[in-house]
């Protein structure tokens, strides 16, 4: 169910937010947690049974290893490793699998039978969550107690999706305030603002990317090599396209558990204007990135063991988080990439002289040029239509120096614009000033305007939300 079709805008959140007001008015807490979580599983069990009966298999195994694990003692840790374990194994079969084989008959030239497994939908968010609950359990030695609450914070449906990335301490806390459950105006406002504007970012601005950037991208995986032009308008538009689709689905998301009196944490702060390679990951899917930092680089070792070996680990955390947004070498490269870019933003950052640093406008200029020309590999379906759009970047067969020149400032000054008219809502705190300072009439005027679009564009909106499929 997407959040912006007309099942989910006018049908289902109308009668999940009615429902979850009036059952927490008749039966308090409890009332509102199991109704929100009722609503939020049914969310789920829309877009398959299959993969409903898979996500609460996983939901009663974590919730059971939790327990053991905070009653273990000694022997927490191995459960710990245990339930991790299992879980990476869960998303490993139904993500990794056909990318295992087929590689494997590649480099070995055997035969085995490529299974064609459909990937369930939100597994790569709902399980690197449940890791974290685990990881939480044993750092507290404590468990959630109750199966309700533990089922909602997997499956509250703003972030089941495509998240952004919970921590337990962040979500579990707030279904047992005392002010859960009661009706709360100005988040209803701040929340209704970051729904139409994340609305915005993915009808107008993300599907409006997307004309540009699909023809090109589907042009090279049928052999056609792109001009520079083409090229570089392809790459451009698909780097606009996944930041206001992603940042959207994010507002969006914050904006619906706002609505519910819920606070969801950015996933978003300016990432385009970072001056190098760690800037960017700290600003984009910030969620993710912390993730990776505090549950995979830090236990590697970080920074704790030597330069080499920080490198080591540096490239390690990377190259997970590009396998993590799908299986297909093209992601892994784009993972490795990113690494180096890390590694090289921390050897330029620790050894380089202040005389030869650009200033941070260059940098930002030339970080944002790198991560466009590695969006191609996020993008690209295989290595080779990758190479086709990148060498179409770099010139190509049919380079012209003089168009070449013009096309450039051309993209240029529409990348300034949209770069600089857009990002200032990145961290959603213009979006909750502008809901405590303007006259309730005007933000009136902003809901009705959106709902407006809702009717008009969005709920006859049916494109997929990019990171759905990971």
């Amino acid at each position: 169910m997407l959040f912006n079709s007309p099942i989910f805008l006018l049908l289902f959140l109308p009668i999940a937010l009615i429902g979850f007001f009036v059952s927490a008015r008749l039966a308090g807490r409890s009332g509102a947690v199991g109704f929100l979580l009722v609503a939020s599983l049914v969310f789920y069990a829309y877009s398959s049974l299959f993969n409903f009966f898979l996500f609460m298999a996983s939901v009663t195994a974590n919730f059971i290893l939790g327990y053991v694990i905070a009653h273990a003692g000694r022997n927490a840790r191995s459960w710990l490793i245990i339930g991790i374990a299992l879980n990476l194994s869960l998303i490993g079969f139904f993500k990794y699998s056909g990318l295992i084989v087929t590689t494997t008959n590649d480099l070995f030239s055997t035969a085995f039978i490529v299974p064609h497994v459909l990937l369930p939908i939100g597994i790569s968010f709902y399980t690197f969550e449940q890791i974290s609950y685990l990881i939480e359990t044993k750092q507290r030695g404590k468990a959630e107690p109750s199966y309700a609450r533990y089922a909602l914070f997997a499956s509250f449906f703003p972030h089941l999706i495509a998240g952004p990335i919970i921590r337990p301490h962040e979500l579990l806390p707030q279904f047992s305030a005392p002010g859960f459950g009661r009706f709360d105006w100005r988040n209803f406002t701040v929340g209704m603002l970051f729904l139409m504007f994340g609305l915005f970012k993915k009808v107008i601005l993300a599907d409006g990317c997307a004309v540009y950037a699909t023809p090109v991208f589907n042009a090279a995986a049928a052999g056609a090599g792109p001009a520079f032009l083409n090229a570089w308008g392809g790459a451009l538009a698909y780097t606009f396209q996944i930041y206001f689709d992603f940042s959207g689905y994010s507002d969006m998301a914050i904006g619906l558990a706002l609505l519910f009196g819920i606070g969801l944490p950015f996933n978003f702060n300016s990432p385009y204007k970072a001056a190098n390679i760690i800037e960017f990951w700290r600003c984009w899917h910030m969620t993710l990135s912390r993730f990776l930092r505090d549950y995979v680089y830090i236990p590697l070792g970080g920074n704790r063991a030597g330069s080499a070996r920080r490198y080591i680990n540096l490239m390690l955390t990377m190259l997970i988080g590009g396998l993590w947004h799908g299986a297909n070498w093209t992601f892994l490269i784009w993972g490795v990439l990113h690494g180096i870019g890390v590694a090289a933003s921390q050897l330029l950052g620790r050894y380089a002289p202040r005389w030869i640093r650009p200033p941070r406008w260059i940098s930002i200029l030339i970080t944002f040029h790198v991560v466009v020309l590695l969006w191609v590999l996020f993008r690209a379906p295989t290595l080779a239509t990758a190479m086709i759009v990148l060498n179409g970047c770099l010139g190509g067969a049919t380079f012209d120096g003089a168009s070449a020149f013009a096309a450039g400032h051309i993209y240029e000054i529409v990348m300034i614009l949209v770069f600089f008219l857009v990002h200032p809502w990145d961290d959603g705190r213009r979006v909750r000033i502008m809901a405590k300072t303007l006259p309730p009439l005007a933000v009136g005027a902003i809901i009705l305007m959106g709902a407006v679009l809702v009717i008009a564009l969005g709920a006859g909106s049916s494109a997929q939300f990019i990171y759905f499929e990971f």
